[in-house]
């Protein structure tokens, strides 16, 4: 059997030999005990492990002690990390911690003794950059709808004589029908708004009506379906049904020629900017929804499992209360959105907001659709960075899901990967037909 000395390193610093009298360390966690007011019990937080710190008391011995204590002070006196090959721990980096004592005595020929600290040096890592890509949507879709109540302050049938209002007032209500039989499937709440709005168009836009209330009662129709929480897959089909509508021909604008009466130029123009109002605000509810998807599946299961690690303290603030409801009344009971559904929704968006990009004529409407458009692909791209990409893959026989996820993933507790991605009977008996799972 081996001694325990036979065990031992050679102890050295940045390659200089020495010999080790006795040494000491300490280990341990850091923490934060939070004391509360007439509270009996306090709460501990854990802060990480603490920093490993060793006192070593060396010595060097024989005829050339006086060379190895000149090389040992050379590289004690080098900045930087350097490493440590510690007798009982092993190759050690560290970096000197405080003074180094060197001392002689005439009662000890031949050696010195050399006493420092060291600790152990770690790495240098800085936080990442990030931008808060939702966030940022929100604020330029919030600019977006800013910028439409100026455009269209002026909207209405003011100055038009009683035949052209009136054909101004079959043109609104045709593409109010065709927004109503849009979302007729998809969005009871914006069907609903619309068939009102139907009714109450005559009144808003007659002469003397602001043109604010117009704008107010046509964004009120879009957000209508926000009232009840609808999970990713709908969201997404919102979303779509919402940039699709406006590249219809129904909201398209008319031509305006020179040979037309002028009565017929202004009934048409009139009718131009309210079909381009709707637009506009279709393309801002859209994009104000792509910022209540839930989060990639990846990064909840991460959230998840920091708030299982965590251990909550209660505090009471109305602030914080409205933030915990708002985050949990959008992503509570949503499944995450697919990849697929991203890259739709993204081309789908690209689409509608260059194409009305094309159709504008103020300026400052062009950049607010332009920043919205930018911060909807960086939102998407985060979006798809963090998301699993998923393909279609088909059982041969109809088996379980365990046994389908051990065959294809080698890991039989992915079953709800696939449980959960297509709409089966019963988990046990995964039908013989196309399923939408990971890639990976």
């Amino acid at each position: 059997m081996s001694h325990w000395k036979d065990k031992l390193r050679p102890a050295s610093f940045r390659g200089v030999p020495f010999q080790v009298e006795d040494d000491e360390g300490t280990f341990g966690r850091r923490v934060q005990v939070h004391e509360y007011h007439n509270r009996d019990k306090p709460y501990t937080e854990d802060l990480g492990r603490a920093t490993r710190r060793f006192t070593i008391n060396a010595y060097l011995v024989g005829d050339d002690f006086f060379e190895t204590r000149d090389r040992l002070i050379a590289a004690i006196d080098t900045p930087g990390p350097g490493t440590l090959v510690h007798p009982y721990y092993g190759e050690i980096a560290v970096c000197i911690d405080g003074e180094v004592r060197v001392s002689h005595s005439g009662r000890e020929g031949r050696m010195c003794r050399v006493s420092f600290s060291v600790v152990e040096a770690g790495e240098l890592s800085f936080p990442t950059a990030g931008i808060a890509t939702g966030q940022t949507l929100i604020f330029s879709s919030s600019a977006l709808n800013d910028r439409i109540g100026e455009t269209f302050v002026n909207v209405g049938l003011k100055g038009l004589p009683d035949f052209a209002q009136a054909g101004v007032l079959a043109r609104t209500k045709s593409m109010i029908n065709n927004v109503t039989k849009a979302f007729d499937t998809i969005d009871s709440g914006i069907t609903a708004a619309s068939r009102l709005l139907h009714g109450d168009i005559s009144v808003l836009l007659k002469s003397g009506s602001p043109g604010k209330s117009v704008v107010e009662a046509i964004q009120r129709m879009w957000r209508s379906g926000r009232r009840t929480i609808q999970d990713a897959a709908t969201l997404a089909q919102q979303i779509k049904t919402l940039s699709g509508v406006t590249l219809g021909h129904d909201l398209a604008p008319r031509g305006v020629w020179k040979s037309d009466r002028p009565s017929i130029q202004s009934e048409r123009r009139r009718s131009n900017r309210i079909a381009t109002l709707l637009r506009a605000t279709a393309i801002h509810e859209a994009t104000w929804r792509l910022t209540q998807l839930p989060p990639p599946r990846t990064a909840m299961l991460l959230v998840n499992q920091r708030e299982k690690r965590q251990i909550h303290v209660n505090i009471s603030h109305p602030a914080l209360h409205a933030v915990s409801h708002a985050a949990g009344s959008h992503t509570e009971g949503l499944a995450a959105v697919t990849w697929d559904a991203l890259v739709t929704v993204r081309e789908t968006l690209n689409q509608t907001i260059e194409h009305e990009q094309a159709l504008t004529l103020d300026d400052a409407l062009f950049l607010a659709l332009q920043q919205v458009k930018t911060d909807a692909n960086r939102d998407i791209a985060t979006r798809l960075a963090q998301v699993e990409k998923t393909v279609t893959r088909t059982p041969e026989t109809v088996l379980p899901a365990l046994v389908l996820a051990a065959n294809w993933y080698d890991n039989a507790a992915r079953e709800t990967d696939i449980t959960s991605r297509n709409i089966v009977n019963h988990p046990g008996f995964m039908p013989v037909k196309p399923l939408r799972v990971p890639a990976r």
